[in-house]
């Protein structure tokens, strides 16, 4: 239509800015799961978005939502008039995240065989997540080896090729490394690794009702064995020494 200039052309995509790997975010959401895997925080303890953005030199947008996010996964918890604290580490709370997972990843284990008998998957990714956790045991590495006991369970629900499995698994994650990394206050980290020597075995052998009785005593047993709330008692006892004589 004459009188009316021409639209100017959109810009290609390759003026789009590049995404970073990780967002601001996730490496906020990071840092305070890594900060709690190794005591920095406790749980229960009161989450100041403030301090925590000076602490990480960001500002404190980043920080909002990572809290907003590890809420909606119960990493931490919202309270009228008292901001975010941590989860806690209670028997109760403990039970329950234990059992939704045991059955998340009894069915993962049985998929995966299924997979693997089928010629569709192998074992390949889950023994070099394990061989990960190996080199993190033998450098001393707790955290190292937290972090990458969830990267063996999270490859173990990948295994089955069950997407919503592995979406309903997904938001325990965070919960999970924090737990492990306690676990490591308490427990020799070569002897946290060899546990998992055992489920690879079991998923080779391809014997269900081994596997599934071998992840009982794997997330059920080895777990309640460790007292968290004695552990972070005395975690923080220790803190408020080193407070005192500070």
């Amino acid at each position: 239509m004459s009188g009316q200039a021409d639209p100017s052309p959109r810009p290609a995509l390759t003026s789009l800015a590049p995404l970073s790997a990780r967002t601001l975010v996730d490496q906020v959401v990071e840092a305070i799961v890594e900060a709690t895997a190794r005591g920095v925080f406790l749980p229960g303890d009161r989450i100041v978005e403030a301090e925590v953005a000076r602490a990480l030199k960001v500002s404190r947008i980043p920080v909002r939502e990572a809290l907003r996010l590890l809420e909606s996964q119960s990493v931490v918890v919202s309270e009228r008039y008292r901001g975010m604290r941590l989860m806690s580490v209670d028997i109760a709370g403990l039970e329950k995240i234990l059992k939704v997972r045991l059955a998340l990843e009894k069915l993962a284990g049985a998929e995966a065989m299924d997979r693997i008998a089928a010629g569709e998957a192998d074992l390949a990714p889950l023994e070099e997540a394990l061989a990960r956790m190996h080199a993190a045991g033998d450098a001393a590495d707790g955290y190292g080896v937290a972090r990458l006991d969830t990267d063996f369970h999270r490859c173990l629900c990948q295994l089955s090729g069950n997407e919503v499995l592995v979406r309903s698994w997904e938001p325990l994650s965070r919960q999970l490394t924090i737990i492990f990394g306690l676990a490591t206050f308490r427990k020799p980290l070569k002897e946290i690794v060899a546990e998992h020597d055992a489920v690879v075995d079991a998923l080779k052998a391809g014997d269900r009702a081994g596997f599934d009785r071998l992840m009982e005593v794997h997330i059920l047993e080895y777990t309640r064995a460790v007292d968290y709330e004695d552990l972070v008692a005395q975690l923080r006892r220790i803190e408020e020494g080193r407070r005192r004589t500070g």
